[in-house]
């Protein structure tokens, strides 16, 4: 499981994957990466994706060496977690309703 999106390439999901936030030390910790999450969602949404996935660590700690973001952060931007490997989670928010 080391390929994103986690779906086969056949399927109709869209699916948009955010890798890293680099936020100036000076400023972490006002919010700015949550902002940004915002963004991202709004803006997929309004480009058509099903959901948008974020691939944080496990730990509760940031990891200074890897800029995936906090699950807490994910968590309280409406993410789940989709997928709990080895290497950390594969969290995911909903855009959009799926019609079958």
């Amino acid at each position: 499981m080391n390929y994103v999106p986690l779906e086969e390439s056949n399927t109709s999901i869209k699916v948009k994957s955010i890798f890293c936030f680099v936020i100036a030390p000076e400023m972490k910790r006002k919010g700015i990466a949550t902002l940004l999450l915002k963004r991202v969602c709004k803006d997929a949404a309004q480009d058509g994706f099903d959901f948008v996935e974020a691939y944080p660590y496990k730990e509760s700690s940031y990891q200074s060496s890897d800029f995936g973001g906090y699950f807490e952060m994910y968590r309280k931007s409406g993410f789940y977690v989709f997928l709990e490997a080895e290497q950390g989670l594969v969290m995911r928010k909903q855009l959009k309703q799926h019609r079958h």
